[in-house]
């Protein structure tokens, strides 16, 4: 799992023209809605095996947060 596979998923759930990198703030830059964020996280969790309840996710604001959240709860 790499940033780039994040952003990937992400970008399935905005608008194609969105530019995003790991300083992109989810909800802001992004314009994901909660249930965005849920279905982003959901698919993300069972493409690489990462255990929900393991994340972490009140304070991820940014993409590159949600990566390190999901890396750690993967590890």
């Amino acid at each position: 799992m790499e940033l780039t596979d994040v952003i990937d998923v992400i970008l399935e759930y905005v608008e194609p023209d969105c530019e995003i990198d790991a300083d992109a703030l989810l909800k802001q830059d992004c314009g994901l809605t909660s249930f965005d964020t849920t279905c982003a996280v959901g698919e993300m969790c069972d493409r690489w095996g990462v255990d929900a309840d393991a994340l972490d996710l009140r304070a991820v604001r940014t993409v590159g947060e949600l990566f390190d959240a999901l890396k750690r709860a993967k590890a």
